[in-house]
């Protein structure tokens, strides 16, 4: 947690292409959560529920004890201690960087590492994504900082902020797992301590580069719970983030459905003392997700911020369930496998198939369309998500057709043959892009 809670404290305060042209269209209205996820949840998914059953308390607090010290890891393949995550403390801070690199890797996902400059040191924040099968440009993030405080030799941060970049990785070790919609990104900042300049740095990449970030999960301090007390966890949401607000509801119900050992609460106003903040300067819906403020951990910033000093591992190990099981509802889950639309498009009169002809595979829930152009002979295929879609065609010269629905069955190929009437040829016009259209976002090289 970045020095600035210090004076918080004290002032008490988201077809390939065979024969065929595949796209999607985005869903339209604000680029933040997608209404399917906004629903009130009702009961447990069980597929989400066998997420959370997976994490564990000795993995939870054998990561910690990798991070903070307690014990060689193997970096680069050979054992090493990190004691010292600090920005400014050179070898050790490259190291854990290495170390979440390899971690990330090993599970199979595409990990890269961002540089950034801070004091003339190179630091590195570290990125790893599961891309979404029907959503890839939709990107839905987990976060921590990894760098931690004192700034002495000795610095394990068990608490601020191995647990939540233990947090992270169990997410991403468990999640890769399954097939999401959308890309799911876990990402573990360097530099928060002096400033949140990890994620400044990363922020303003995705804002240069118009990333579709639809929400964001920032884990900071999530294991200190005072024995025997209410098992409090504060959420900081900030209500001018469309989006924002909803994914703390989010969590609350995931909290709640699920039977999860916490007490949520919003604070007001939100502290902005952490990575979250970097988002909501973009306008990203994010929140923080951290322990009880009026139950602050006495060991916060010093050499005794330890695992063993750790006193309700249950307690930690209930905020990263909730975080998982928030980031699962959230991802576009594809929790019935895949299924293929298949069929030939044809002129209604003439019974001949119509090459070029647009088909169109709607699923209204999830509000995404996927586009298949038909091959010479009429024909077209489409892989999609199973469950329940519209389907239409529309060709030049020809009316579009009515939708209809049709069912996609997992594993399976289904057929919906479809025809066209034809009508006087229609024509579409594209606006014209100003000279200004292109321009260079603010900021921005």
């Amino acid at each position: 947690m970045a020095l600035q809670l210090k004076k918080f404290l004290a002032s008490g305060v988201c077809v390939a292409i065979f024969l065929l042209v595949f796209s999607i269209q985005p869903a339209g209205g604000h680029a933040g959560l997608p209404s399917f996820i906004t629903r009130q949840l009702d009961q447990p998914d069980p597929i989400v529920m066998e997420m959370i059953d997976q994490v564990d308390q000795a993995q939870v607090s054998q990561l910690t004890g990798n991070l903070s010290g307690a014990w060689p890891v193997m970096i680069s393949g050979a054992p090493y201690t990190i004691t010292s995550r600090h920005s400014l403390s050179g070898e050790p801070i490259q190291m854990a960087a290495q170390y979440l690199f390899e971690y990330y890797q090993d599970l199979g996902l595409a990990v890269s590492m961002q540089d950034f400059t801070y004091s003339d040191s190179t630091l590195y924040n570290v990125v790893a994504e599961l891309k979404g099968s029907v959503f890839p440009e939709r990107v839905f993030l987990i976060t921590s900082h990894y760098d931690d405080m004192p700034a002495l030799n000795l610095a394990p941060g068990a608490d601020d902020n191995a647990s939540g970049t233990v947090g992270v990785m169990l997410a991403a070790k468990i999640l890769s797992q399954y097939d999401f919609g959308c890309t799911l990104r876990f990402v573990n900042f360097s530099g928060e301590e002096q400033g949140l300049h990890g994620s400044s740095a990363y922020t303003h990449q995705a804002y240069c580069e118009q990333q579709d970030q639809r929400g964001v999960l920032n884990l900071d301090m999530i294991a200190w719970n005072t024995p025997q007390s209410r098992p409090e966890v504060d959420l900081h949401a900030s209500p001018d983030v469309p989006g924002s607000t909803e994914i703390a509801s989010l969590f609350t119900q995931v909290v709640d459905t699920y039977g999860l050992n916490l007490i949520p609460a919003l604070p007001s106003p939100p502290t902005y003392a952490s990575d979250h903040a970097r988002f909501w300067a973009f306008d990203v819906p994010a929140i923080l997700v951290i322990e009880d403020f009026s139950d602050f951990n006495p060991n916060y910033h010093s050499q005794n911020d330890t695992l063993q000093n750790v006193p309700d591992l249950a307690y930690y190990t209930e905020m990263i369930k909730a975080s998982l099981g928030t980031l699962a509802h959230m991802g576009c889950l594809v929790e019935d496998g895949w299924g293929s639309l298949s069929g030939i498009v044809s002129d209604r009169e003439t019974s001949h198939p119509i090459e070029g002809a647009q088909v169109f595979l709607s699923n209204p829930t999830w509000g995404y369309t996927f586009r298949a152009i038909t091959a010479e002979d009429g024909s077209f295929a489409i892989p999609a998500p199973a469950g329940e879609h519209q389907v239409s065609a529309d060709a030049r010269q020809f009316s579009a057709s009515l939708p209809l629905t049709v069912t996609l069955l997992p594993g399976e190929t289904s057929n919906q043959n479809l025809s066209l009437t034809p009508a006087q040829e229609r024509s579409s016009f594209l606006p014209f892009a100003g000279e200004n259209a292109f321009a260079p976002l603010p900021g921005c090289p």
